[in-house]
């Protein structure tokens, strides 16, 4: 592989694992040393950071967000029945009144 092409390698530590990951890209660079547009973009792919795979992300996210204002609604929703009435518990006995 040519010096400047290790070298730019080098300086881009996301492209180095990338084609570690992928050894395929030593041999095309090796043939093709103007072929690093081309590594980068499928880096990108490889990363998720194309702009497809981000607004996915973020449509993902929005989702789980929802999901979880839909739970802590539904958790915070009290039932009546399941409040008890101020008058359904006996008071306790004093200790100090009873003379106890």
């Amino acid at each position: 592989m040519r010096r400047e092409i290790l070298d730019y390698l080098n300086t881009r530590p996301d492209l180095k694992y990338y084609i570690r990951e992928k050894p395929e890209w030593y041999r095309k660079l090796s043939r093709n040393p103007f072929s690093v547009s081309e590594l980068e973009e499928g880096a990108k792919v490889f990363y998720g950071r194309t702009f497809g795979q981000r607004v996915d992300r973020f449509h993902q996210q929005l989702q789980n967000f929802g999901l979880l204002m839909e739970l802590i609604s539904v958790m915070g929703e009290v039932k009546q029945e399941d409040v008890p009435m101020q008058n359904d518990f006996q008071p306790m006995p004093d200790p100090l009144i009873n003379g106890e």
